[in-house]
């Protein structure tokens, strides 16, 4: 990383159930606010699943996600001059073995959101997972000036009947019989990057790794080793040149579930050389629930707006995404202010 040019936030757009604009989400997540209802789904014993649901859109299937998205591309370019046949796409979407999700579906919002844009464009179906791979293919992008502008794009949504079913079979889902699990949610997040330049103030990505865990959550065979998290962490600092103690905070998308508190806080722990009196985790799923593919990119989105603000939570932070199969990405960012 350290030898390639830093990435720059330079727009971005979010719509979530708390808010379906940048502005307004951005606002509800730093306040705290969650909009966790009863939706129509029932646990084993006929009570109502916990979800946190855009109850305003009521189309399904793959227009549901084809308009989430075409709401945060729109948001993102707005203040974007470049044609859309001249911007790459990295579109993150979920798994194709997910149940409930099927790969026709996949296809057809990837056609269909990739269409009008840059013929390198590209779609991951890998759920968490695909920030790790998005990350190098945008900095390539960009960096060989396939494109000026790269548009980073997740989207994702648990509500579907079989998707429920499967995750509370599995106990990983939060309801009257288990109190350990996650909330499911939905909504997608944009971000526009273009390399980094010191004329404007933009949100940096100054480094950023994807390591493979082995003891993740969907195996039993192996204790909790952190060994992955905590490299990702390593590389990332040092893709950067700033310790993990020159950040202030970091934002991670553990859902709920006590499995990636434990490994999160064990990460820091273990990778935080210096102490410090302050270090706040902050967590996209406190009012969002469960985004699976599109938790990275809003918090990124997030901290593009957050990040600005005389309140912010800092300076430089770091983000931690943390997929089902193992993979753990750390990402620095910085603000970089221009007066």
């Amino acid at each position: 990383m350290k030898d390639k040019p830093y990435l720059s936030i330079i727009s971005a757009g979010l719509c979530t159930p708390v808010g379906t604009d940048l502005f307004s989400a951005t606002a509800a997540i730093r306040a705290g606010l969650d909009h966790f209802r009863e939706t129509h789904f029932r646990d084993t014993l006929n009570h109502p699943i916990i979800g946190s649901l855009l109850y305003d859109c009521q189309i399904w299937g793959p227009a549901r996600f084809i308009a989430l998205i075409n709401d945060v591309i729109e948001q993102s370019l707005k203040t974007i001059t470049v044609d859309k046949e001249h911007i790459v796409v990295c579109l993150l979407l979920p798994e194709e073995d997910r149940p409930g999700m099927f790969p026709q579906w996949l296809k057809m919002i990837s056609e269909t959101v990739l269409q009008p844009f840059h013929t390198n464009s590209i779609a991951f179906n890998r759920g968490k997972a695909g920030i790790g791979e998005a990350l190098p293919f945008v900095q390539e992008i960009l960096s060989t000036q396939t494109a000026d502008v790269a548009l980073l794009i997740g989207c994702d949504s648990y509500f579907n009947a079989e998707t429920i079913r499967h995750y509370m079979d599995t106990h990983r889902l939060l309801h009257s019989e288990n109190r350990d699990g996650f909330i499911p949610g939905e909504g997608a997040a944009s971000v526009a990057l273009t390399l980094a330049d010191n004329r404007h103030s933009h949100v940096n990505i100054l480094g950023f790794d994807t390591q493979l865990e082995a003891a993740h959550i969907l195996q039993t065979k192996l204790p909790l080793r952190v060994k992955s998290l905590s490299e990702a962490i390593e590389h990332a600092c040092q893709g950067s040149y700033l310790s993990l103690s020159d950040t202030q905070f970091h934002i991670s998308d553990a859902n709920g579930e006590s499995f990636y508190f434990k490994e999160i806080s064990l990460a820091t722990t273990r990778t935080l050389k210096e102490k410090v009196a302050h270090y706040p985790h902050y967590l996209i799923a406190k009012s969002l629930g469960e985004t699976g593919a599109a938790s990275s990119v809003m918090m990124l989105a997030t901290l593009f707006e957050w990040m600005k603000h005389p309140e912010g939570p800092g300076d430089s932070g770091l983000v931690i995404s943390s997929a089902d199969s193992g993979e753990r990405t750390a990402i620095i960012l910085q603000y970089q202010e221009v007066k």
